[in-house]
């Protein structure tokens, strides 16, 4: 079974396209180019994140299934572990 990289802020899969990337230019394969931009984060509040992450994840899941999803999944994720 193959390994994916999922974001360690919002959980999306992550690929080259959607690496973020260091102030230096270098490649990050932790975290999402819309989490993690130029060495810094993005989010600092989960409920901003989550807010953001359903107006995206809707029609395709309703409002209510699309939070729960990501109230569920973030804080089990390395950068929301230590906040």
């Amino acid at each position: 079974m193959e390994n994916k990289l999922i974001c360690q802020c919002c959980g999306m899969p992550l690929d080259e396209s959607t690496f973020s990337k260091e102030i230096d230019g270098k490649i990050n394969d932790k975290y999402c180019k819309w989490c993690y931009q130029d060495g810094k984060y993005t989010y600092t509040n989960m409920e901003d994140l989550i807010n953001v992450c359903v107006k995206h994840m809707v029609p395709r899941f309703t409002e209510s299934e699309a939070r729960n999803y990501m109230e569920k999944i973030l804080p089990n994720l390395e950068y929301w572990k230590n906040k």
